[in-house]
């Protein structure tokens, strides 16, 4: 049973890495707490689903299309609607709470477009995946295993971006020192919108996975959005190796908690260890004080 567990809770905690990823990419370059990005997820889910529909292509096939719809709606998001807010965000408190509250208007809007588009009821994403593999006395659909194998991928791409590109590499300088960047003459707008395009890909094929293994409706966007906002505080703001750790740790954490405790206390026992890493690094498990 423990073997099973720790299988089911990699799954899970595969999704978890992928969602906070984008969320603490955003963070770590534009200093924007993104409320929204629950609601990307959520579309990107039915963006997916409606390609899926209306043109017959697989999801796999599908899956990418989706993740540029979604890039591109991200990065105007960002230019029609943060751009304007960041350089008072980042130079007084009141600039600050307008880019938070402007997420969180986003996040309503978001939401109640997708219910007038798509509805409330739920539905299902067809991955094409049946059969399962046995290994031992631990059972996994092949369903699950192609979960952990898209994080793994889309994990290596990110990780290529970021170090073996130019535009990667103008990304973690901004993240370390932006006076400096711009002191050397850096865009920032522009790699901060390419920030927002890569989040925003990386939240559809985190909802589009949720909405393979559950199920595709405007309100999906909530728990992915608070789990992701708790990984990236415990593995630390701005992190990537943090957001894969915590969220691995904290899918892990919740299915062993449910399997030998109670699933109606799973929540509790994420929250006491994000609040046992808080007390003793405050800065999460890779973050850097600042």
């Amino acid at each position: 049973m423990l073997a099973q567990q720790l299988a089911n809770g990699l799954v899970l905690g595969s999704i978890y890495a992928l969602s906070a990823l984008g969320f603490t990419l955003i963070f770590g370059a534009a200093r924007v707490v993104n409320f929204a990005y629950g609601e990307l997820l959520m579309l990107g889910a039915f963006f997916t689903l409606t390609i899926m529909m209306w043109s017959g292509l697989p999801f796999y096939a599908a899956l990418p299309v989706a993740m540029v719809g979604i890039a591109v709606l991200s990065v105007i998001m960002f230019l029609l609607t943060l751009r304007p807010l960041l350089r008072g965000a980042y130079t007084s408190l009141q600039g600050e709470l307008q880019v938070i509250l402007v997420t969180l208007g986003l996040l309503y809007i978001l939401r109640e477009a997708a219910v007038i588009i798509w509805g409330t009821a739920p539905r299902q994403i067809d991955m094409g995946v049946t059969g399962i593999q046995i290994v031992g006395d631990v059972v996994m659909t092949n369903q699950r295993l192609v979960v952990i194998g898209v994080m793994a991928v889309l994990v290596l791409a990110l990780y290529w971006i970021l170090y073996r590109t130019n535009i990667g590499k103008a990304l973690r300088a901004i993240a370390q020192n932006r006076e400096g960047a711009l002191a050397i003459g850096l865009n920032t707008d522009r790699i901060i919108a390419f920030v927002f395009a890569v989040s925003g890909a990386m939240a559809c094929a985190a909802g589009s996975l949720l909405g393979a293994l559950y199920a595709v409706e405007p309100h999906m966007g909530g728990a992915p959005l608070l789990k992701a906002f708790v990984i990236v505080i415990f593995g630390g703001l701005g992190s990537v190796p943090g957001a894969i750790v915590g969220g691995l740790a904290i899918g892990l954490i919740e299915n062993l908690a449910g399997a030998y405790i109670s699933f109606a206390f799973k929540d509790v026992f994420t929250f006491m260890l994000l609040i046992g890493v808080l007390l003793l690094r405050p800065a999460g498990l890779f973050g850097r004080s600042r």
